[in-house]
C-alpha cells in the first residue's frame, strides 16, 4: 500500500505591488479614458439567500487583486480606486462582524477604497470629461449598469465593450509574469497530487462520483476550487462528459480532465488555474489496442512539444499533433491519403477531432470571454473545417504564453454517423474498417506548459506520462471507502 500523497502547504501566495503597477502602468498608457469594471455579485440558485459558490470576475482580479462579490473599480487620472459593499443591517447575524473597507482592501491594489455606495457618483464625475471604458462580465444586471453609464447595450459573450480596454487586457494577461507562472506552478503541483490519488483509487467496482469527491476534495485541502467542472468518465470519447453515475469496469479507460484554481488562502493571486487530463485502465493494465493508441497519442504529444516554440504559430503545434495521428490512421486502414493531405482536409478529425490546446491563466480557456479576439490575430480568423474548426488558438506564441497540449484519440459514433462529414471526406476515409472503432473510448493526455525563451517549461511534469509510469499509479492506494471513511 503507497503512502497517503502530501499536499503542498496552502500558504498564502501574495502577488507584490509592482506586479500590479505594471499592469495599471500598461493599462493606463493603452487607454486614455477612465475605466471602470465591476465584479460579479452573487448569484442566487434555487433561493434568494441560497446562491451558486462566487467566482469574482477575472479582470477585476487581474487589476486589483479584489476576490470579492460586488466590488468595483475606477482608473481615472492614474489612480486607482476600489468600491466594495458595506454590512446589510442584519447581517452579523447570520455571518459574522464585517470587518472595515480598509482591513477588507488589504491585499488588493488601489489607492482608496470607497464604499460602493459612492461608484455611481464617482462614475458621472469621471464621465464629465467624455466618455468611459470597461468590459462586459458574466452577471446581466451589472451589464445593465455598465450599459446605462457607457450609452450602449453591453452582454456577456458577445465580445462587447471598449476596444481599447479589451485588446490591451488580451496583450497583457496572454503574457504571464515570473509571479504569475509561480501561482500557475502552486495550481498545477496541487492538482497533480489529485490526480494521483485518484488514480491510486482507481479499481474495478469503484464509482465515478466518488472518485470525483475524491480529487475535488483534496483541492479544497489545499485551498483550491474546480477551475471548471471536472470530467471524470470511463466514456473518454464524450469530450466534456460531466455525467459521473457510472461505476468503474474491469477493462475500461478512466479519462480525468481536472484542474484545480487557486482560492481565498492565496489572496490576491486567487483565481489562477491548471488545466490536466490523464487516461488509465481501470484494472491497472491497457489492453494491446489501448496500449498502442495510447502510445501514439503519447507521441503526438512529444511532436505537438517539440514544435511549441516562440515565434512557431500554434496551428502549427496543432498539426504537429494531427500528422502523427494521421500516420496512424493511415497504418490502421483507416486514412486512403497522404499525411500531407490529411490534414490539410481534416481528415485526421475522424479520430481527433479538437484542437491541440489554449492559452491558460485565470481562465481554464484564458481570454475566451471576448470570444476568438483575445486567441486569434485581427488579420486571421479560426478555420470552418473539419478538423480544425475547434481550434482555440493560433498565434504566434512568445514566451510567457502558458497553454495546454492535448492532443488525443476517440471513437466517436456522432462523427461516424454524421452524413455531412462522411460527404466531405468521402473516400478518403474508410468507413467499414472505422466501424470496428466503435465503442473504444477515448484517450487524452494535457499537459500545461510555459513558452520559455528556447522550447517549453512543462509546470505539470510531475504527473506520470509515460504508459508503463501510468499503469503503475493505478490502484496502489488506500480503498476508496478508506479514504473517504465510509462503509461499515
Amino acid at each position: 500500500m503507497t503512502p497517503p500523497h502530501r499536499l503542498p502547504a496552502a500558504a498564502s501566495l501574495q502577488f507584490s505591488p509592482a506586479e500590479f503597477e505594471r499592469r495599471r502602468s500598461a493599462i493606463c498608457a493603452a487607454v486614455d479614458r477612465p475605466i471602470v469594471l465591476l465584479g460579479h455579485r452573487d448569484v442566487p440558485r434555487n433561493l434568494p439567500a441560497y446562491g451558486y459558490p462566487f467566482r469574482q470576475s477575472s479582470d477585476v482580479l487581474y487589476l486589483t487583486g479584489c476576490n470579492e462579490a460586488g466590488a468595483g473599480a475606477l482608473l481615472h487620472d492614474g489612480a486607482l480606486t476600489l468600491f466594495l459593499p458595506e454590512a446589510a443591517p442584519g447581517d452579523a447575524l447570520w455571518h459574522g462582524p464585517m470587518p472595515g473597507l480598509e482591513a477588507r482592501a488589504a491585499g488588493c491594489y488601489c489607492d482608496a477604497v470607497r464604499p460602493i455606495a459612492e461608484l455611481e457618483d464617482a462614475v458621472a464625475a469621471a464621465l464629465q470629461g467624455g466618455a468611459i471604458a470597461t468590459v462586459a462580465v458574466a452577471d446581466d444586471r451589472v451589464n445593465q449598469q455598465l450599459s446605462w453609464w457607457t450609452g450602449r447595450p453591453l452582454s456577456f459573450g458577445d465580445v462587447c465593450g471598449d476596444d481599447d480596454l479589451i485588446e490591451a487586457l488580451c496583450v497583457l494577461r496572454r503574457r504571464k509574469s515570473d509571479e504569475e507562472i509561480a501561482a500557475m506552478r502552486r495550481a498545477v503541483a496541487i492538482s497533480t497530487q489529485a490526480h494521483l490519488a485518484v488514480a491510486s483509487a482507481t479499481r474495478p467496482g469503484v464509482s465515478e462520483r466518488a472518485l470525483v469527491a475524491l480529487f475535488e476534495a483534496m483541492l479544497a485541502g489545499a485551498g483550491l476550487s474546480p477551475g471548471y467542472a471536472t470530467i471524470l468518465t470511463q466514456r473518454g470519447e464524450i469530450l466534456h462528459c460531466h455525467s459521473h453515475d457510472d461505476v468503474l469496469a474491469a477493462g475500461a479507460m478512466l479519462l480525468v480532465d481536472g484542474g484545480g484554481e487557486l482560492g481565498a488562502p492565496y489572496g490576491n493571486a486567487a483565481g489562477y488555474c491548471a488545466d490536466l487530463t490523464r487516461t488509465w485502465p481501470v484494472s491497472g493494465r491497457f489492453s494491446p489496442r489501448q496500449a498502442a493508441v495510447y502510445d501514439v497519442v503519447h507521441q503526438a504529444w512529444r511532436a505537438s512539444i517539440a514544435a511549441a516554440r516562440p515565434g512557431a504559430r500554434y496551428r502549427a503545434v496543432h498539426d504537429a499533433a494531427a500528422s502523427v495521428i494521421a500516420q496512424f490512421a493511415i497504418d490502421e486502414g483507416l486514412l486512403r491519403v497522404s499525411v500531407e493531405d490529411a490534414v490539410a482536409m481534416g481528415a485526421h478529425g475522424v479520430l481527433f477531432p479538437h484542437g491541440v490546446g489554449h492559452l491558460l491563466g485565470l481562465d481554464v480557456h484564458d481570454l475566451e470571454a471576448y470570444g476568438d479576439r483575445g486567441s486569434y490575430p485581427s488579420d486571421g480568423a479560426r478555420p470552418t473545417g473539419f478538423g480544425s474548426r475547434f481550434l482555440r488558438l493560433d498565434l504566434p506564441l512568445e514566451p510567457g504564453f502558458v497553454v495546454t497540449i492535448e492532443p488525443g484519440i476517440y471513437a466517436v459514433d456522432a462523427i461516424f454517423d454524421d452524413a455531412a462529414v462522411r460527404q466531405s471526406l468521402g473516400d478518403a476515409v474508410d468507413w467499414c474498417k472505422l466501424e470496428a472503432w466503435r465503442g473504444f473510448g477515448g484517450i487524452r493526455i494535457e499537459d500545461d506548459v510555459v513558452i520559455a525563451d528556447a522550447g517549453v517549461d512543462i509546470l505539470s511534469c510531475d504527473l506520470p506520462r509515460g504508459r508503463s509510469e501510468v499503469e503503475a499509479a493505478v490502484g496502489g492506494g488506500m480503498a476508496l471507502e478508506a479514504l473517504l471513511r465510509v462503509g461499515g
